[in-house]
C-alpha cells in the first residue's frame, strides 16, 4: 500500500480526533448560546480562510469544475450538517454528554450499509452480522446509562423547567438518533459533491452556504429566543478550537471523503466516540460510567467490523 494510498484514511482519522476534541467545547458553547449559533461561528470563521486558500491554489480557476449537480449535493451536505444534523448533536450532547451522544450518532454507517443491501444488492457476511450485533448491543448499554445527574435539587425539589435526568436523558438519545440519519446524509452528499473538486473549494462552497442558511435556520425557531452569536466571553476562550475544528477538522473531513472508499471514510470518522471520552473528562468535566464506556466501544468495534471486514 502506498504512501498516496493512506492519505484518505488519515485524514477521516485527524477529522474524528478533531471532531472528538471540539465536541466538548461545542457543547459548553452551545449551552451559553445555541447549536445554531456554534455552527454559525464555525461557518464564518472558516469561510474567509477557505476562499482565501482555494485563490491562492486554485490555479486561477478554483471553482471551475463546479457545477450546478456538484452544488446541489453539497447543499445537502450543509443540511445535514451544519444546519440540522450538528445542532441536533450538540442539543443531544447538551442532555446526555458528549461521549454518548457521539456513540450513537456514529452509528451512521449503519444506514449506508442497510441501504447498500436493500436497493443496491450489497451482501453483508458473518463479520458484518457480527458488527451489526455488536453496534445493537452497544447502543442498547449507552442507552440503559442514566446522565450522571441528580434527580433532586438541594432542596429535595424537580430540577428547573420540569425536567427530570430520565426525560432529558431519552431525549438526548432520540435527538442523537436522528443525527445518524443526518450524517449519514453528509457523508454521502460529501462524496458525492466534492469529488474531483479541491478541498478549499469544496468548503468554500459549504461554509458559504452554512453562513446563508443558518439565519433562517433561527429565524424558523426565533420563539426559543435562539440567538445567532456565541458571547464574546465565550468565544475568546473557545476560538482556538473553533477555528482548528472548523478549518483544519472540516478540511480533514472532505479530503477523507473524497480520497477513500466511502465505507472505509465512515468507519474511520465513526471511531470519534471512543476518542472524545478522555477529552470530555477533561474539557467538558463530564463523568462517563463504566456501562456507557463498554457501550462506546462495542460501539466503535462493531462499526468497523461491518463496514471494513464485513461487506461480502
Amino acid at each position: 500500500m502506498g504512501v498516496a494510498s493512506l492519505i484518505g484514511p488519515a485524514a477521516c482519522l485527524g477529522s474524528a480526533a478533531l471532531w472528538a476534541l471540539a465536541a466538548s467545547v461545542y457543547s459548553r458553547a452551545a449551552r451559553a448560546s445555541s447549536p445554531v449559533a456554534v455552527n454559525f461561528m464555525r461557518a464564518i470563521l472558516s469561510l474567509p480562510c477557505f476562499l482565501a486558500a482555494a485563490l491562492a491554489w486554485g490555479g486561477g480557476a478554483p471553482f471551475r469544475e463546479v457545477t450546478a449537480g456538484r452544488v446541489g449535493w453539497l447543499l445537502v451536505s450543509v443540511v445535514g450538517s451544519y444546519a440540522v444534523g450538528d445542532a441536533l448533536f450538540l442539543a443531544s450532547a447538551h442532555r446526555v454528554g458528549v461521549p454518548v451522544a457521539l456513540a450513537v450518532a456514529s452509528t451512521y454507517p449503519l444506514w449506508s450499509a442497510f441501504a447498500g443491501w436493500a436497493f443496491l444488492g450489497q451482501r453483508i457476511g458473518p463479520a458484518g452480522l457480527a458488527g451489526v450485533v455488536l453496534v445493537v448491543a452497544g447502543v442498547v448499554t449507552v442507552v440503559r446509562q442514566r446522565a450522571a445527574r441528580p434527580d433532586r435539587g438541594s432542596d429535595g425539589s424537580p430540577p428547573a423547567g420540569g425536567r427530570t435526568p430520565t426525560t432529558d436523558h431519552t431525549a438526548g438519545i432520540l435527538l442523537a438518533s436522528a443525527t445518524s440519519l443526518f450524517w449519514a446524509l453528509n457523508t454521502f452528499a460529501v462524496a458525492q459533491g466534492g469529488h474531483g473538486l479541491g478541498v478549499a473549494s469544496v468548503n468554500s462552497i459549504r461554509m458559504g452556504l452554512a453562513a446563508a442558511l443558518l439565519p433562517f435556520v433561527r429565524l424558523a425557531i426565533r420563539g426559543r429566543g435562539t440567538p445567532l452569536l456565541v458571547p464574546a466571553r465565550e468565544m475568546r476562550r473557545a476560538w482556538p478550537v473553533f477555528l482548528l475544528e472548523s478549518v483544519g477538522g472540516t478540511a480533514l473531513f472532505v479530503l477523507g471523503l473524497t480520497r477513500s472508499p466511502l465505507a472505509v471514510a465512515a468507519a474511520l470518522t465513526s471511531l470519534a466516540p471512543v476518542i472524545s471520552v478522555p477529552f470530555a473528562v477533561l474539557i467538558g468535566g463530564e463523568r462517563v460510567g463504566g456501562r456507557a464506556l463498554l457501550g462506546i466501544v462495542l460501539v466503535t468495534a462493531g462499526i468497523v467490523l461491518l463496514v471494513v471486514l464485513g461487506r461480502g
